[in-house]
C-alpha cells in the first residue's frame, strides 16, 4: 500500500493501484498514517493521501 501511495491519490485510486477493496485500503492507510508514513488531506468527501519523507526513505531503503 505504501508503494501504491508513492505518487499520491485518493483512497479509491490507491485501492485500484494496489488491487484491493477501498475498505481494505482505508484500513491500511490508517495504519500507515499512525506510523507517520503517509498523511491525508480532506477535500469534500474525498481523502487524498501522500507519502511523508519518512515513508519515502522507507521505500528507498534508507
Amino acid at each position: 500500500m505504501l508503494k501504491a501511495a508513492a505518487d499520491g491519490g485518493s483512497t479509491s485510486e490507491l485501492a485500484r493501484r494496489a488491487g484491493i477493496l477501498v475498505s481494505s485500503a482505508s484500513q491500511h492507510l490508517a495504519v500507515l498514517k499512525r506510523a507517520g508514513l503517509v498523511v491525508g488531506r480532506h477535500e469534500a468527501n474525498v481523502v487524498f493521501h501522500a507519502v511523508t519523507p519518512l515513508g519515502t526513505a522507507l521505500l528507498r531503503g534508507r
